[in-house]
């Protein structure tokens, strides 16, 4: 038995509520269907005990299921005569509008009104009750803006669609925003360096981090860090972050993260070289909870589980006032964290079970993902959907209570897939790969769904390929910028699988061109022109990641007793690189960056500079 709504539509609503994100709700539900061409009356009749909608006679439920507790879960109940939305949070009414337009065919695809893809047909909907419970309290994006792709209340309404109910950004003027949107919001960022001004260093060094030790000359310095055991530094932590602790009232949160460094950013001081990185930075945490303490705060600080504190000290406790803020930022992603085949990764779940224990009497365990960070993927746009999904189970496994992914530098002019995955997944503990393929294959086009099965298909496997990192030495500094010197057949192996994969995906691209026809209506036309683009750019730049890693392959034969033939095939290669470099630059101008975006500014610049250098250092071999 299925539901159709008729062509004039009446939604009850409650009148006795206050609440900014059940008001948006029905705004939301009222704009949705209008925007379908249906004809929307709204009136305030509804007497319910617990915040609910009602689409004509829709039959509301005598209570919530039990399973929706407190979460922004919501159930939806269709019957042939209406529809009910209702939650026991104004967020689950929200998150039940969305799921309701998903149903009639709607996707969310991008921000703004372009990124919303209303349906050619509207579907009919099974009759039945529905309850969906998110499967952690609460889910999101740690934000940093770096483009001007979409405004920041384009995204935030993004999220909400996406029912994200967390966000992490550093912008106190997007809090009443986050309030109409269901958003519990936390602010900051590396920041506990600037509550020490540099600026005292001439006056008191004593304050600062000595960066060796007494026997070794003793020196200090202003760069990063402090002297956590220092009573002025203390004092002067302290007096600063309490006026950020201020600040940030009706924040969750406040971050304010140590400058955790891979070289190292902490003190040799006689009363700070007993202790590790770690312990230091957690000192440094409790420094931070004694102010939220003394003022009486009830906001969090999160401690930075990241580069020297990937894995817990043992000497200073976690103190009740913070969380854990776990962050595996040069895992492998081709993986999930569990994999057993993956050396790598077993260390870093390793790091995370440590600190699960350490934090075994504390609540709401972050983790902080990279799925969506296009730095650390070197300005790509790698599809993982098979390790977002086992990614998730592992963290359920493990204790994380808030599920958040790094945002940064992208994604600009074409949808980030990896979102879409990592939205749905946090609600649907069935999903495959597969399954959200063809899920939204479907939702662009049923008609021409098989072009982009196919594409994004082969997307996930180029990706899935590219993305290892399982052999490289966890004890040294790099990402999939900063590819390493190395000697082990592993770099051999990867030389070979950027060259292929390379290939792969520009005949990906090729062939998504050779299906688009006059059929194809005009937005999913233009999407597949930018997916094309995008493709051919990630191809050429796999392309330099073939002649990076076998250079560096070469450089490293030499320095571990080769030839001189090792220095100059490497130096060629890196030649052959940069050329490819201005080339990838081409392409990516193609698929709409500008000349200030992130990838051309800095990951295209750094990587060519550092070329340069390589190429330099090398040939003083030969002289």
């Amino acid at each position: 038995m299925s539901y159709k709504l008729s062509s004039s539509v009446n939604i009850s609503y409650c009148v006795d509520t206050n609440s900014k994100c059940y008001t948006y709700a029905l705004r939301e539900l009222k704009r949705l269907l209008e925007q379908l061409g249906f004809c929307v009356a709204t009136t305030g009749d509804l007497q319910s005990t617990f915040p609910a909608l009602i689409i004509e006679n829709g039959l509301l439920p005598e209570k919530l299921a039990d399973e929706i507790g407190e979460t922004d879960g919501y159930s939806i109940h269709v019957t042939n005569s209406g529809i009910s939305i209702s939650g026991a949070l104004p967020k689950g009414v929200l998150n039940g509008v969305y799921d309701l337009a998903e149903q009639l065919g709607y996707l969310f695809l991008m921000p703004g009104n372009a990124g919303e893809w209303a349906p050619e047909t509207i579907k009919d909907l099974s009759c039945g009750n529905v309850v969906k419970i998110p499967r952690f309290p609460f889910r999101g994006v740690f934000w940093e803006k770096r483009c001007e792709d979409y405004t920041v209340e384009e995204w935030l309404r993004f999220y909400a669609k996406l029912k994200f109910n967390a966000l992490a950004y550093d912008d106190f003027n997007c809090l009443e925003l986050t309030e109409e949107l269901g958003l519990r919001f936390e602010i900051g960022g590396h920041g506990l360096s600037k509550l020490l001004p540099r600026t005292l260093f001439d006056t008191d060094p004593a304050m600062f981090r000595m960066f060796q030790p007494e026997d070794f000359r003793g020196k200090r310095t202003n760069d990063s860090n402090f002297c956590v055991n220092n009573p002025s530094s203390r004092k002067v932590v302290k007096d600063n972050f309490r006026q950020k602790l201020r600040e940030a009232a009706g924040c969750h949160a406040l971050h304010a993260w140590a400058d955790d460094l891979p070289a190292g950013g902490w003190c040799l001081c006689p009363s700070c070289r007993a202790f590790t990185p770690e312990d230091q930075a957690m000192l440094s945490m409790r420094i931070l909870a004694e102010t939220a303490c003394e003022e009486l705060s009830n906001i969090r600080i999160p401690f930075l589980a990241y580069h020297d504190t990937l894995f817990p000290g043992n000497q200073i406790d976690a103190p009740d006032e913070c969380f854990l803020l776990y962050a595996p930022r040069e895992r492998c992603y081709a993986h999930a964290l569990d994999d057993a085949d993956c050396k790598r990764n077993r260390w870093y779940l390793d790091a995370l079970k440590q600190w699960m224990k350490k934090f075994k009497n504390t609540d709401d365990a972050h983790v902080f993902e990279y799925y969506f960070d296009q730095i650390l993927f070197r300005g790509m746009y790698p599809f993982l959907p098979e390790t977002i999904i086992n990614d998730t189970a592992v963290y359920l496994k493990n204790g994380i209570e808030c599920f958040l992914s790094l945002q940064v530098a992208g994604p600009t002019l074409a949808p980030e897939y990896n979102m879409l995955v990592f939205s749905q997944v946090n609600w649907d503990e069935h999903l495959t790969a597969d399954r959200f393929i063809s899920k939204i294959a479907d939702k662009l086009s049923s008609v021409f769904a098989g072009a982009w099965k196919q594409f994004l298909k082969a997307r996930a496997e180029v990706f899935s390929n590219v993305m290892q990192f399982c052999e490289h030495d966890t004890e040294i500094y790099l990402d999939y910028r900063w590819l390493p010197e190395t000697t082990n057949p592993f770099g051999k192996k990867m030389t070979q699988v950027y060259r292929e994969n390379s290939i792969l995906l520009h005949n990906a691209a090729a062939n998504l061109a050779a299906e688009i026809n006059t059929g194809w209506p005009e937005r999913l036309r233009q999407l597949a022109e930018k997916e094309i683009k995008r493709a051919n750019f990630e191809a050429e730049e796999l392309k330099v990641m073939a002649c990076q890693q076998a250079a560096l392959n070469h450089f490293a034969a030499f320095l571990n007793g080769g030839t001189a033939d090792d220095i100059q095939r490497g130096i060629e290669l890196l030649i052959e690189a940069i050329a490819g470099f201005k080339l990838v630059a081409d392409k990516a101008m193609e698929f709409g960056l500008t000349e200030d975006a992130w990838y051309l500014k800095n990951i295209n610049k750094w990587l060519s500079g550092e070329f340069e250098r390589k190429i330099a250092n090398y040939r003083g071999f030969l002289e």
